[in-house]
């Protein structure tokens, strides 16, 4: 339903501008000049420094749109990533802000996890920050049991360096019915309250009005253009190619098959991906696979038609940075056009985080578009865009299509959309010690291995180029549901993967295929860039250690990883494996290959089919059936419980399925079960790796 109205999803607005090259550039509505806030300088009292930790995005965003707020009241804000901020410079900040997300199971994020390491040295003197005010705000998920625990530890680490908090830490919880925004709106209000009465406004300036708008971080130069030339180009050769970012490597798809059966609802894809780079290390049973996907094309041609770009879609042009403490992010080449940015870099089919709303306001001449947008950003109305935006899971490009007078100055763009995030996905492979040391040791000696690095033991021959190849294997869900709007919602990532074009692929040709897909005038498999990082979960170090998986769903993908290297590599026999699905015939992941395992002995299965019967049956139900078995690997023999899948009702569940068999089978009582779980877990023998 329009918000307003006046929904034009679909339709493309008349372009009516002479050169829209030009004339979208700025915006209509009063902006802040650079040169009006002079006074404001590195060098004043009221600086203030945001430093944050982001692993999808949202801490950068709340960051960025707090320190919008704070040049509003005239404070030198500055914003940085903490792994990307000169820490030299941190004996010299007075007035800091903290803000730091949560990745994994209690992990801190990629860029700050440097940062965090620097604060931990011994060699820091107690009193190293003790020039420095602080505060911390967390942004985590109560439904994973280390909630903020990055920013919890941030907190204390700074107060044992010295530092003396300004203002009380808060820890957003993404469970609250309105998400982070539930803590995050309150907490700034009292944060400014605090700062203004510490550091006000010289009398002689006032807060400047929320009608204005900053100058924009960035802008679009276009190449000079020949009226006596096409510009508008089918398929325009790329100006660079991506720059690739550190620690990455090309990976070239194998497989992308369904092993879900046809008529089941969930489309569960088994991704085979083969990475041949003399540079890569390796990876090692449990780690995280992390790539950064793209938008299809047809979608991009969409956005930018409706916007009236695509006469100006493949022009070539430079991104200008306008600011010196907001860089462009290092994977994007400032050399573009229109159509790469929207189809490698931004993401407009997102939902919207409020300070999308609140750029919005400052975009459109309808009055009645700014009071609704008003509305929106307001504390009253936080309910009202929480059912709107969230709850419908809208996407950027809906709500520009909803408020259909937005008009987004094409030098506002890498202000107003966030980037495209790196997805990450749990490695369903392992590969063998033995590959890695022959590897190793042709490599040192000058020969040249000619295996690919396999998950179930076997050596594939005939790598034509001669090196050793490594597969990757993952296991993944397409994300594909419908809401109140009555409009399939597929994820970015598991959308592109599906359009990626397989090395197993019937050789059929392609017409109008995706050109990310790599098969528009050829058969080659899709390849992109991929990170391997590693995970929490971690094997015991004595292969005779009895090891019980749990996994239902996609989430025994990492326990796919683990039992290979156990029994592949490691020969490993004490192995159990707890995995849930709703049909034996539909959606039961690699049963072949787990029975296969049970026949040789090296594998105990206990599968929970919860639509097989009339009574549901969940893994939790098959633990308290085994817990004889259970609580021999874990309490007689000092086993390992691994558990990983979604964080919704299964952990809670699982955990109470094993204080029970630990009641029943221990002779305690309940809360003596807790405690006996909670000593195992800190002995690292219950672990758990799950995900929203």
């Amino acid at each position: 339903m329009s918000v307003m109205n006046n929904n034009t999803a679909g339709h493309s607005r008349p372009n009516t501008a002479a050169d829209p090259a030009q004339s979208q550039l700025n915006p209509s509505s009063p902006h802040v000049d650079p040169h009006q806030l002079d006074h404001i300088s590195i060098h004043s009292p009221r600086r203030i420094l945001f430093l944050y930790g982001s692993q999808t995005g949202c801490a950068q965003d709340v960051a960025e749109n707090a320190a919008r707020e704070a040049r509003r009241m005239h404070f030198s804000a500055s914003v940085s990533s903490m792994d990307d901020y000169d820490r030299s410079l941190l004996i010299r900040e007075h007035f800091v802000v903290f803000i730091a997300s949560t990745t994994g199971q209690g992990e801190e994020p990629d860029n700050m996890k440097k940062f965090w390491k620097f604060l931990l040295r011994k060699s820091h003197p107690s009193d190293a920050l003790d020039h420095m005010e602080y505060t911390v705000l967390g942004l985590g998920d109560s439904s994973y049991i280390k909630f903020n625990w990055p920013a919890k530890k941030l907190y204390k680490r700074l107060m044992q360096l010295g530092a003396v908090p300004f203002y009380e830490p808060a820890y957003a919880d993404d469970q609250h019915y309105l998400g982070v925004d539930g803590t995050l709106g309150p907490w700034l209000t009292g944060l400014w309250k605090v700062a203004l009465e510490k550091y006000p406004i010289p009398p002689h300036l006032g807060i400047i009005p929320e009608s204005i708008i900053f100058q924009n971080s960035f802008s679009l130069s276009f190449d000079q253009r020949d009226i006596t030339t096409s510009i508008s180009k089918p398929d325009p050769a790329p100006l660079c190619a991506d720059i690739p970012e550190p620690g990455t490597f090309l990976a070239t798809m194998m497989q992308n098959r369904r092993i879900t059966d046809a008529m089941h609802s969930q489309d569960v894809r088994h991704i085979d991906l083969v990475i041949n780079d003399p540079l890569f290390p390796g990876y090692h049973p449990g780690d995280v696979l992390s790539m950064r996907p793209r938008n299809l094309s047809k979608d991009v041609s969409e956005f930018l038609e409706y916007n009236g770009w695509t006469s100006i879609a493949d022009d070539p042009l430079t991104i200008v940075e306008n600011l010196a403490d907001h860089p462009l992010p290092k994977h994007i080449s400032h050399r573009q056009t229109l159509r790469s940015l929207f189809t490698n870099y931004l993401n407009v089919f997102t939902t919207p985080r409020t300070s999308f709303f609140q750029l919005l306001i400052h975009f459109t001449p309808n009055e009645d578009e700014k009071d609704k947008l008003r509305e929106f950003v307001s504390p009253a109305g936080q309910d009202d865009l929480y059912s709107y935006s969230h709850r419908m899971r809208r996407t950027i490009f809906e709500v520009m299509q909803d408020f259909k007078d937005v008009r987004i100055p094409l030098n506002y763009i890498l202000d107003v959309f966030p980037v495209i995030m790196p997805r990450s996905f749990s490695i369903a492979s392992a590969p063998l010690a033995s590959v890695q040391e022959q590897h190793q040791s042709e490599s040192l000696n000058g020969g040249v291995p000619s295996a690919v690095a396999t998950s179930n033991g076997q050596l594939d021959s005939g790598n034509l180029e001669g090196e050793l190849q490594w597969k990757v294997d993952l296991c993944v869900a397409i994300v594909h549901y419908k809401t109140k709007l009555w409009k399939w919602r597929t994820g970015i990532c598991t959308k592109w993967l599906q359009s990626l074009h397989a090395a197993s692929d019937p050789a059929v040709p392609i017409e109008g295929g995706d050109a990310e897909s790599g098969s528009e005038a050829s058969k080659e498999p899709s390849q992109f860039m991929v990170r391997v990082q590693r995970g929490t979960l971690k094997l015991p170090k004595d292969p005779s250690t009895p090891l019980i998986c749990i996994g239902p769903g996609t989430g025994v993908a990492p326990m796919r990883s683990f039992l290979h290297h156990r029994i592949y590599a490691q020969g490993a026999t004490k192995n159990v494996l707890f995995f849930g699905c709703r049909k034996r015939a539909m959606d039961y992941h690699y049963r072949e290959e787990w029975e296969q395992l049970e026949r040789e002995g090296t594998l105990r299965v206990f599968a929970a089919c919860s639509r097989d019967q009339d009574e549901k049956v969940y893994v939790q139900h098959l633990i308290e059936a085994q817990g004889e078995l259970v609580w021999k690997y874990l309490h007689e023999e000092k086993g390992l419980i691994l558990l990983s899948g979604s964080s919704n009702r299964m952990p809670a569940d699982v955990t109470r399925a094993l204080q029970r068999v630990i009641a029943a089978h221990g002779n305690m009582s309940i809360e003596q079960a807790n405690d006996y779980l909670t000593k195992v877990e800190k002995e690292g023998r219950f672990q758990q790796e799950c995900w929203a």
